[in-house]
């Protein structure tokens, strides 16, 4: 598994300087830590979860969002479910998984199952932003808050997110 934690902090109580920076710099938060750990622990009974690779992980209140290559997603999820079930009911919360893709494309599979109307750009006062437009019969469908789903799209993206419900 290749994560942005190396594999001896994995096993170990503590972080090296090395992931100690990684924290710092912003790569992975420190309660996203544990997230990468439970996928480890998980990844000795789950020999799929062997040849992933996170990219990073977002920890919010109510939502864990965690960023992985495409390819990886499958991998992740497993058989029907069983491993996002295993890390919703152990954190209480619920899981995305997304693969690195176009950045349109990740906010879209974020708000899954909830089917975003439009993703698009949009500029105000010379900063760039992402504009979300959800039909008003979709809010049901979020599978987090509004509110966490738009920290996590701003993470994501790197980007200002509004959401405009018609």
């Amino acid at each position: 598994m290749k994560t942005p934690i190396c594999s001896i902090c994995l096993q170990s109580n503590i972080l090296c300087a090395s992931c100690r920076r990684n924290i710092d710099a912003g790569k992975i938060s420190g309660r996203g830590v544990g997230i990468i750990k439970k996928l480890y622990e998980l990844s000795k009974s789950v020999k799929s979860l062997d040849k992933i690779t996170i990219k990073k992980v977002f920890d919010f209140d109510g939502l864990v969002v965690v960023v992985c290559d495409k390819s990886d997603v499958p991998s992740i999820v497993g058989k029907d479910g069983r491993i996002v079930n295993d890390l919703r009911k152990s954190l209480g919360k619920q899981i995305k998984i997304i693969g690195v893709d176009e950045i349109k494309i990740m906010i879209t599979n974020l708000f899954f199952p909830a089917k975003a109307v439009r993703v698009g750009n949009f500029y105000s006062a010379g900063l760039e932003s992402l504009k979300i437009n959800l039909d008003k019969n979709q809010l049901r469908n979020l599978p987090a808050s509004k509110e966490e789903l738009i920290k996590a799209a701003e993470e994501i993206s790197g980007m200002k997110v509004h959401i405009n419900v018609q």
